[in-house]
């Protein structure tokens, strides 16, 4: 994230932490020494005009932050500028006239944070825990993990919720921690000196992303799609994660969808995406698009290129064997006698007896298998060219029972 500091104006009030330019550049608090466990990331960012304490040299860090405060602080950290052609967010409770206005509007605008289901915002309500795990996610744009129950140490979060899959990619990235091995405390207020810990941690952890977008007000992303029947492509891989980020409905349109990819080593992966237009219970038309995903490291960070592909890939012949039988040589070749390779390359899984060629045209084939122990055993291979929008050839593998 590019990190343009600026103010938001001079309004100054009581625990406001951003609304403040006036904090020296080695401010300390007296009220914050340097034992404390935030006390780093607290003197950090008010050296950075970040935050600021109540004008009396104290920080109040056990006092919780208000959705006001950290508006304000979090469009800081976004390098936003608030004052600069702001929407109305429509919040009934929050005029122009308070002082956190155009930083709520801003974030509300940018969907970082929403209100209640009755209209309002609360701007002076205490932060939650999983307000700002939440809150936290959006504004960095953090990796949208996906969960099961077996991933949550937390008897208090539920995955499938917007805020307990969020504290989850927080904790996931090392970021956060629960207030017990087993309990988050996703209803308890943050407090000022937690805040600034936690938007330290974040901006310390925060990983590079890529996002491709929906390219018309009516498209949507629908899938990522894999070869399963291939078992050639995971969508998930070791290179990267992939997820799809859903826009929503507002009164100007739909804000539209985009991909997100977050890189984990160098390499080259693929990823194929699956969409429609308009919206899915309507049935409208499908598209596809397939890409190559290049992780390479530039000035030390991994970055993400999206490149358009119109090949289709060799593709997994998957072979399956017996715990006890293992490969000495697989011949391959055509069902009318045509030897295309008298010894191709094998690879194996990890997790699994099994084995795979790779086959790189289509056709019915035949792969012998010559065991170690002398033995033979024939599959009938399979392979279809793809639809146009998939990378990898349709295979099928079966074992031939020959008849004695």
């Amino acid at each position: 994230m590019k990190k343009i500091f600026m103010t938001v104006g001079t309004v100054a009030l009581a625990l406001s932490l951003p609304l403040s330019s006036m904090a020296a550049s080695n401010q300390k608090f007296t009220d914050v020494p340097p034992t404390k466990h935030f006390a780093e990331a607290v003197n950090e960012l008010a050296e950075r005009h970040i935050i600021t304490g109540d004008g009396d040299g104290m920080f109040k860090p056990g006092n919780p932050i208000t959705r006001g405060q950290l508006s304000a602080i979090i469009a800081k950290l976004m390098g936003l500028n608030p004052d600069y052609m702001v929407k109305d967010p429509g919040f009934k409770d929050l005029s122009k006239a308070n002082g956190y206005h155009n930083a709520i509007a801003k974030l509300a605008e940018l969907e970082v944070i929403g209100g209640y289901a009755d209209g309002s915002f609360g701007p002076n309500d205490p932060v939650k825990r999983g307000q700002m795990a939440s809150i936290l996610v959006k504004a960095f744009d953090l990796p949208r993990f996906a969960f099961n129950e077996e991933e949550n140490p937390f008897d208090d979060v539920k995955p499938n919720t917007s805020h307990g899959a969020n504290v989850l990619i927080l904790h996931k990235l090392g970021i956060t921690t629960g207030i017990t091995s087993d309990r988050f405390g996703i209803n308890e207020f943050v407090t000022r000196g937690q805040a600034a810990k936690l938007m330290q941690l974040t901006e310390r952890v925060q990983p590079e992303t890529y996002s491709l977008k929906t390219w018309g007000p009516m498209l949507r992303f629908s899938e990522i799609m894999t070869d399963e029947d291939t078992d050639e492509f995971v969508v998930n891989s070791e290179l990267y994660h992939a997820a799809i980020i859903k826009g929503r409905q507002t009164p100007s349109g739909y804000t539209g969808d985009r991909v997100q990819v977050t890189p984990f080593k160098e390499g080259r992966g693929t990823l194929q995406l699956g969409g429609n237009y308009g919206m899915e219970s309507q049935n409208i038309k499908r598209y596809y698009h397939k890409y190559y995903v290049d992780v390479k490291k530039v000035d030390g960070k991994l970055k993400v290129q999206l490149l358009y592909a119109s090949d289709v890939l060799k593709t997994r012949a998957r072979l399956k064997l017996a715990s006890n039988e293992k490969v000495e040589n697989i011949r391959f070749e055509r069902t009318d006698g045509e030897v295309l390779s008298s010894n191709m390359p094998i690879e194996g899984y990890t997790d699994s007896p099994d084995v795979f060629i790779r086959v790189d045209k289509p056709g019915n084939f035949i792969a012998t298998v010559r065991f170690t122990d002398g033995k033979e055993a024939r599959y009938a291979v399979e392979v279809k060219a793809p639809d146009q929008h998939m990378l990898y050839y349709q295979v099928k593998t079966s074992k031939i029972v020959d008849d004695k």
